[in-house]
């Protein structure tokens, strides 16, 4: 299990990951940032569970699951996402 932080620029993103052959097993993330609606956190980790771990894996797929515009994240990214990912995938 490995864990990361990143701060963004509205926010504090953690991460909590398990990775299992160069993919993520499973996958927890928090912190003080702003999503809405609110239960799509949990959407998140559910598409990011199974995908490679490889930056750009992750970044497309965050960026696919909030480029769908029914999602608000003011002041964080899938960049920001992304960053504390790779960040906990790092401490694994």
């Amino acid at each position: 299990m490995g864990e990361g932080a990143f701060k963004a620029a509205k926010g504090l993103i953690k991460v909590n990951v398990h990775v299992h052959e160069k993919t993520i097993d499973s996958i927890q993330i928090s912190g003080d940032f702003f999503l809405y609606p609110e239960d799509s956190l949990w959407e998140l980790e559910k598409v990011l569970h199974g995908i490679e771990t490889q930056r750009t894996h992750i970044l497309t797929t965050i960026q696919q699951f909030f480029g769908e515009g029914q999602i608000l994240t003011p002041g964080v990214t899938a960049e920001d996402f992304t960053q504390a990912i790779l960040l906990a995938i790092q401490n694994a």
